[in-house]
């Protein structure tokens, strides 16, 4: 009898969490000084562009987006936002729960070794920037990638060393995320491996700041800007 070959799960798991595109309801600090319509171009173009360069799941690593959304999304919006990827509602009532949770499941569940989250609101982050986040949890149990503005735009760990409290008691939004953050890996004893800081889009000052350099492969977000007269 013919048996079919097993096939075991990438043991690396990338969480993206992403809100799906409604107008009002993406970057809400953007939008109050660019308009809900414009900041929604933004959030658009810096979504598509994040998942292209990030790309899709291999052998290695399996790329899931966590999404939200108000009660009118549908799948089709769902298939077209997140063409090709795996993809799963968010679960919690703020981010720690989120992702806490998520964590949990794809570690303890899933049998996943390395878990790492990532959001929406870093252009500059590349599928190589992940990699070294994932390599970088070879030698050390946790890994973070500091915000300018005090958060983070990453976070990962390896399942030994997850510890829900990490993600607990954190003032979300505040320039305190980070040091919150780090001292509680720390507190439990985990080694931290930081990557270099980035800026985060949230304010219209940053998203202005960027247009004076943006990435190469941020292709939609500098069309969206040139298309404002930002760019000449």
């Amino acid at each position: 009898m013919y048996r079919f070959p097993t096939r075991h799960p990438p043991l690396q798991r990338l969480l993206i969490y992403a809100r799906v595109p409604e107008v009002g309801l993406v970057k809400t600090r953007l939008a109050r000084d660019l308009g809900d319509e414009r900041t929604l171009e933004v959030y658009h173009s810096m979504l598509s562009d994040l998942l292209s360069t990030v790309g899709v799941s291999n052998d290695e690593l399996q790329v899931e987006v966590l999404w939200t959304g108000s009660e009118a999304v549908r799948g089709e919006q769902l298939k077209r936002h997140f063409p090709g990827l795996s993809i799963s509602m968010q679960t919690g009532n703020d981010l720690g729960q989120r992702l806490s949770i998520a964590f949990a499941e794809r570690l303890f569940f899933h049998g996943t070794e390395k878990v790492i989250a990532i959001g929406v609101d870093d252009p500059s982050l590349t599928r190589r920037g992940v990699e070294l986040a994932f390599r970088l949890l070879d030698s050390c149990e946790w890994t973070l990638g500091p915000a300018s503005d005090g958060g983070y735009y990453l976070i990962g760990c390896r399942a030994r060393a997850f510890r829900s409290e990490v993600f607990e008691d954190i003032e979300w939004g505040s320039s305190t995320v980070l040091t919150l953050t780090t001292a509680k890996i720390r507190a439990g004893g985990g080694t931290l491996a930081l990557l270099p800081e980035h800026r985060d889009i949230d304010e219209l000052s940053d998203l202005k700041a960027l247009s004076e350099s943006i990435p190469e492969h941020a292709r939609l977000l500098r069309q969206t800007i040139e298309g404002w007269g930002w760019i000449t």
